[in-house]
Order: structure tokens, then sequence, then C-alpha cells
């Protein structure tokens, strides 16, 4: 099997070959030109824009024997020999997390180089590492052999402790400009004989987000559905839309035709358009009306004021991507509040009306979810702060009494199948063996725990989750445990069952957020 993906077969081998990170590569060259090597390094910066591949070519300059300005020659011995060195060392935190992996190294490290001037080790990813292991790499990086140099690599560096920051020189990739991402696809594409229309070239680019390998990896997968990639082909197999019907729908708002706004709306939604995607297409044309307002180039209906309010509301939905609700539900009623009045519309006020109630309740519905869903993740939270033994004990015995004396027939039906699993002085968790139970029990879980404190005399809270649920919540508290991670109160949502129209949905969601 010979064949390559693209990110892999055009890995730069040198500085010149790397694609942006212009600041880096300069300060790279130019301390291997002067010899004024850092013993250890991180890098840091978002995904796909030449973090691991800017660590080899720097371990391969320091180690190359015959350097072309700054660059590795790429014919001495110790380029050729490069990926099959055993003075190069690299590591991908993300599944070497624990101590045992640090230690290895630190035991290598005394070790002089076999065939090189110095042993490099490259730790991708290392904010993955433990704690334990991020103590044991310290003591290296403190005092590490002269002939020893660490280069690190992460995406996330707030996770990496400061004390490890402290003692590297810290370079920041940047995202990959689009003009640069579009010419090495151009380059690519011909290299490759991949027919792709330029258009297609450029929303790839944009689609990517800086990231070049992101990029390479698209045009990679759809390369071997067409033989022609047209505009259309890398919209539908990235879940994008095109420019023009944003601005048609744009054209559509300042004109009043809401007709053309919902079905613009229901068609995005019908054909899984990704909607983050779509939002930041929406908002970049919107910056571009806003700015020929400004420049007195366009004289749309909808002012400059109105076009700020609108980019912000619409920016606001991507923080709840993760929250379950209907964003396309929240995405028409926002363009729809930018019509003038519905008596100026062309469309029945009746089905206009209905359709926005039937919006409303959905909402309500959704937002009540994810109260409960807030919910069952904080009282297991606050239960594992005191939660014992002893009182997983007395309450699985109590509980199990409770099912059988309990008199509500409803109450005995949703309960009948569940479990004590955790509990402290004040909370109690329960798990089902129907999962499709649990959001059932946790919207009537006030009458349950009236019931049973009623029976025992006790003021304590319930709450009910899923067993998948359960073994992540168990798991991670292992692993917080590990880490010495202490657990601490958190306050409870509030959640009101009274909405008057969808602007109280959105108060209410983000008091909720707060």
């Amino acid at each position: 099997m010979n064949y390559k993906v693209l990110y892999r077969k055009y890995r730069p081998n040198n500085f010149d070959e790397l694609v942006g990170q212009e600041t880096v590569k300069t300060l790279l060259k130019d301390s291997i030109i002067n010899n004024k090597i850092s013993h250890a390094y991180i890098f840091s910066g978002p995904r796909g824009t030449g973090k691991t591949s800017t660590a080899k070519i720097f371990a391969k300059a320091i180690n190359c024997q015959n350097l072309n300005n700054g660059n590795p020659c790429g014919i001495c011995s110790s380029c050729i020999n490069f990926k099959n060195s055993n003075d190069i060392y690299e590591i991908d935190a993300a599944s070497n997390t624990g101590v045992d992996q640090i230690r290895e190294i630190i035991d290598n490290v005394k070790l002089t180089p076999i065939n090189s001037k110095y042993k490099i080790y490259i730790i991708d990813e290392v904010h993955m590492l433990s704690t334990s292991a991020f103590n044991a790499l310290l003591l290296t990086l403190e005092e590490p052999p002269s002939h020893a140099i660490f280069i690190l690599a992460t995406t996330n560096i707030e996770a990496v402790p400061i004390t490890v920051l402290s003692r590297c020189q810290r370079l920041d990739f940047k995202k990959i400009n689009t003009e640069n991402i579009i010419n090495q696809l151009k380059i690519i594409a011909n290299n490759e004989n991949i027919d792709i229309d330029e258009d297609a070239i450029k929303e790839i680019a944009i689609y990517s987000e800086g990231g070049l390998r992101d990029a390479l990896s698209i045009l990679d997968q759809i390369s071997k559905l067409n033989q022609h990639i047209s505009y259309s082909d890398v919209l539908n197999n990235l879940g994008s839309i095109s420019t023009d019907n944003i601005d048609k729908l744009l054209d559509d708002i300042n004109n009043n035709n809401v007709s053309e706004i919902i079905n613009f709306i229901s068609n995005v939604e019908s054909l899984s358009i990704d909607y983050k995607t779509l939002i930041k297409k929406l908002i970049n044309l919107i910056k571009t009306r806003a700015l020929n307002i400004k420049n007195n180039q366009k004289n749309d209906r909808l002012s400059y004021d109105d076009y700020k309010k609108m980019c912000f509301e619409l920016s606001d939905t991507l923080y709840k991507i993760n929250v379950n609700v209907n964003l396309y539900s929240l995405l028409e009623l926002i363009l729809l509040d930018y019509v003038i009045t519905e008596e100026n519309l062309n469309v029945d006020k009746k089905i206009f009306e209905e359709k926005k109630e039937v919006n409303n309740k959905n909402n309500i519905n959704n937002i009540n979810n994810t109260y409960y869903e807030e919910l069952v993740k904080i009282r297991i939270n606050n239960c594992f702060v005191d939660a014992s033994k002893k009182y997983k004990i007395e309450n699985t015995n109590n509980w199990s009494n409770f099912i059988n004396l309990v008199e509500d027939k409803k109450i005995k039906g949703l309960i009948e199948d569940t479990i004590v699993v955790l509990s402290s002085n004040s909370i109690i968790v329960l798990t089902t063996k129907l999962e499709n139970m649990v959001n059932e029990i946790n919207k009537n879980i006030n009458i349950i725990e009236n019931n049973f404190n009623n029976m025992y005399n006790t003021n304590y809270e319930l709450i009910a989750t899923s067993n998948e649920n359960w073994e992540n919540k168990m798991n991670e508290y292992k692993i917080n445990l590990s880490k010495k991670i202490s657990y601490s109160y958190m306050k409870e949502p509030v959640l009101s069952s009274n909405y008057d129209d969808i602007s109280d949905i959105f108060d209410i969601a983000k008091i909720e957020e707060k």
C-alpha cells in the first residue's frame, strides 16, 4: 500500500517549505546559524499550523552536518537517517499520559547521543500529560544534560503548568492566512493532477480556518469522489452554503420577504448545512455590508447599527451549539426580527403566529431538558464532595424499602428499577436500567424527594442518571483523585416554567449559562 495522504506526502522537509509562521522560521534559523540553541522549546498554536513539522525540521537542522543557511541539507548521514535515528525521540502525550513514559526519558536522557551531536525529545500534545508526569519532566527540564534538547508542542497552552512554561522558550504559531493556503492548494492540486475550480479551492481554504493540514485532508477526500471538483461539490461535501445564497438572504431581510427567509432556514436545516459555517459566512457578509454603509457605497434599508446588533446576536448563538436547542429556530427568529412590521409581511399572519408559537414551545422544552442535564451534572459533583460508603449502605437499604412501601403508583412505576450508586449526607444519586426513564424521573424528582424524606424524616436531594453517564462520572472521579483534584460545591440552576414570549427564553438561557 504505497498511497500517502496529501498532508503526509507534502509535509515540509526544511524551513523554506514551511507555509506561514515567518517569525518562527526566522527565529529558529537564526538560533541554529548563531549557535544559540535553548535546551527546551514549547510550540503553541491551533491544530494544523505546522508545530510538529517545524519541530522535526528544527531537530533535523540541529544535528545536520552540512547546514544550508539554517536549513538541514537533506543529504548528510544525519539527515538521511533522521527517521530511524536512535537519538530522536517522538512521543504522543495524548496516548502516553502517565509518569512511566517520562521516567523512561529521564533514564535515557543521561546517556550521550549515539550518532548525533544532540539527543532530541519531541513531545506532541504535551498538555495531555498527567500532573505526576509533568512533575517528573520538570526535574529534567530544570537541569538537562548539555546534549539534550526538548521540543514540546501543544494546542492548549493554558493546560501546561507555569513551572514547565517558565523553563522553555515559547514560540506561538498563528493560523495560516487564507491566501497562503490557497496558493499551497493550487501547487499541490497541479502536482497531483487534481482538476479543481478556483472558487472550490478558496472555499476549502476558508473552511479550514487557518489549518493547512485540514485543508489538505479535505482536498484529499474530495479528490477521490469526482474527477472534476466544482464549487458545489465542495459545498455539498462540507455541508456549507454559497455566499450568493447568503447575500440573497440579506436582500430578503432588507425587502421584508418573510416567506423567503423562512424557506431559506427550512432548506439549510433540511440539507444539514453546518450551523457554525453558516453563521460565520453570514457574519462576514454582514460585516461587508456594514462597512459599505460607512463608506457610503450601499444604501440598505437596515442601518449600520442594525447590522452590528445582528452580528452580536448571531455570534451569541455559537455559544449555544453544545446546548440542546434548535439553533435554526433561533436563527429564524433573529432574522425575522429585522423585518419592519408583521402588517407589511407578504405572508398570512395566522401562519406566522402559529409557527412562532411552535418554535417557542420547542425552545421551552429544549431549555427544560438543558436544565435537567445541568442539574444531574451539579448534583453528582456535589455528592462527590461528601460521599461516603456509610451513607451509601444506609440509603441503599432505605431506598429498597421505600420502593416496596411507597403507595403512589406513578412514583412506584418510575423508581422500581432504580438503585443507589452514590450518597452523601444530603444527596443521593440513582441509576436505572431503563435509560429512557431518566428524564421522566428527574422531572418528578421533587415529588419523589418529598415522599422519601417524609417516610424517613430526612432532607435528601435526589437525582437520577443513566448507567453510561454514571460510568463516565466515575472514571472522571478516579482521574481527578489520582491528580489530587478536589471537588467543591456548585450552585444549582433555576428552572422557570412561565414564558410569555421568545425574548423571555433568551434571558433565562443567559441566566442559566452564568
